[in-house]
């Protein structure tokens, strides 16, 4: 749906805090000083922190940033508030309104984020000082502040879009001094408990979808079945015998197969949540799926294929210290820091299909419910919907392109160091070794990044159904079993551990 079907208000009016042109006046003089206040005060500190050596530490550091994104926050909405305590017309344009909702957001949520980064350096350095330097480094730090300013605008993008496709068809007055999403939600003349509590039931009219598969005719339905269902075995056993052997065997109880174990485990439920669907619907004339159990699966699918990612990355960035850095590597990458890393990636995922899915969910469907595909995914779903999707494919290609670029050049940066290391490297010996512990890990990032970034990055002009299938065949149900292969196959740590397995006469511990 897009707002120029439904949108009749060009402008807002915003009420203000007082209807009396005395108050107005009393308010005006206190806002004005409060806010000269801010400005200076805020800008004062940021001086004094960048002219003061003493000061160049971690805690200030923040302090700045917290100080630059006050005067911003407070810039996004008191001078227009002063205006209109002046003013007898106390309008703002439609786009004006979203654009101060977007930065009021945005700098909401890097003001929340920044508070937590605070605590957390205050906490690093009164209960681990000894490696204060290490974990709050100058590099450390940057990313922590440019994280937090990535994850203020990417935030704000969702919710402003949200708010901004609703229709404004009747009353234009804000109750409010400044446009925020509750009274913007009291103007819409639709029924914004979708967008507030996010239910459906008011605009989709499908109740389930049909998965038309990989294969029209009998006799190639039962080779995929064959073939699909080999791999699936081998790929749940596979994996499911790394984490086995990982746990076992004392010498792979290491950060590099801490995250492979990880991955293995990822691997499993990644192919879960697609290939028994695949098969059953291989066999089977009716190839429905529920409205609620395919944005399950299109939730796991990409809570996991985005988990997937960050992994790849932390494994790059393993290699990296152990690698570049091998002195610091018991410190920086220690069982603590592991299994934040980990959890980490986790949380992202499930956090960043939750908005993904929901994105998708909410798109009504009252027209055709046939998919042209093995398994719920967003661009065939798309296709679907009866509304516009041109801000619902640019916000999923947005945060897709964040994931898999992002979490990319993290792998290519550490790389690069990595090789720019193992050329310096004076033993032949340490240099193959350096090599063999990487080689297995690149084929994996290799065979995952190409397949995913054709499907998902690739403009959606040349998006083809067809070929959109066989890619997505390839990062669903092949890599998932060739991961395993990879590791065991190119990793002489891995070799030795199976042998030991499979010659030793006693039981492995882990059964």
């Amino acid at each position: 749906m897009t707002r120029t079907n439904y949108t009749l208000v060009t402008e807002f009016i915003l009420l203000g805090l007082a209807d009396t042109l005395e108050l107005q006046l009393i308010l005006f003089l206190l806002f004005f000083v409060i806010y000269t206040l801010t400005v200076w005060g805020n800008i004062g500190m940021i001086l004094l922190i960048r002219s003061d050596s003493r000061l160049h530490t971690p805690m200030y550091f923040f302090l700045a940033n917290l100080s630059f994104v006050d005067v911003c926050y407070s810039s996004t909405i008191t001078p227009k508030m002063l205006v209109d305590l002046l003013s007898e017309k106390k309008t703002i344009s439609f786009a004006g309104c979203f654009l101060q909702m977007y930065f009021f957001i945005a700098l909401a949520t890097t003001e929340c984020l920044l508070f937590g980064l605070m605590a957390y350096d205050r906490y690093v350095a009164i209960c681990n000082p000894l490696l204060y330097p290490v974990v709050m480094s100058r590099t450390v730090c940057l990313k922590m502040a440019a994280g937090a300013f990535t994850a203020g605008l990417l935030n704000s993008m969702v919710n402003t879009s949200y708010v901004s496709r609703l229709p404004f068809c009747g009353p234009n007055v804000i109750h409010h001094f400044f446009c925020d999403s509750p009274p913007l939600f009291k103007l819409s003349c639709s029924d914004t408990h979708l967008n507030e509590n996010m239910t459906r039931t008011n605009y989709t009219l499908v109740t389930e979808f049909i998965l038309l598969g990989l294969a029209d005719t009998l006799e190639l339905q039962l080779i995929l079945f064959l073939l699909f269902f080999v791999i699936y075995t081998l790929t749940v056993w596979g994996n499911v015998g790394m984490i086995l052997l990982i746990k076992s065997d004392s010498r792979l109880h290491t950060p590099m197969y801490f995250f492979l174990a990880n991955l293995s485990f990822v691997d499993v439920c990644y192919s879960s949540t697609i290939t028994p669907k695949m098969l059953v619907d291989l066999l089977s004339e009716k190839k429905t799926i529920s409205f609620a159990g395919c944005f399950l699966q299109m939730y796991f699918f990409i809570a996991l294929a985005t988990t997937e990612c960050l992994l790849f990355g932390l494994m790059a960035y393993d290699r990296y210290v152990a690698i570049c850095n091998p002195l610091l590597y018991p410190v920086v990458m220690s069982r603590t820091v592991c299994l934040k890393m980990a959890a980490g990636a986790f949380t992202a995922g499930l956090l960043n299909s939750m908005v993904n899915t929901s994105y998708v969910s909410r798109l009504p469907f009252c027209g055709s419910n046939v998919i042209h595909h093995f398994f719920c995914d967003s661009p065939p779903l798309f296709k679907l919907s009866c509304s516009d999707t041109h801000l619902n494919e640019s916000i999923f290609s947005t945060f897709a392109g964040v994931n898999m670029v992002g979490v990319l050049l993290v792998i290519l940066a550490s790389y690069s160091y990595i090789l720019f290391s193992i050329f310096r490297m004076h033993s032949g010996e340490g240099r193959h070794k350096a090599f063999s512990t990487c080689a297995s890990h690149l084929a994996a990032v290799i065979l995952f990044y190409s397949t995913a970034i054709y499907t998902y990055l690739r403009p959606t002009s040349s998006y083809s159904l067809g070929q959109d299938k066989v890619a997505s065949v390839f990062y669903t149900v092949v890599i998932p079993m060739l991961n395993p292969l990879v590791y065991s196959l190119r990793n002489k740590d891995v070799k030795e551990a199976l042998y030991n397995v499979f010659t030793r006469k006693r039981i492995p511990s882990f059964l």
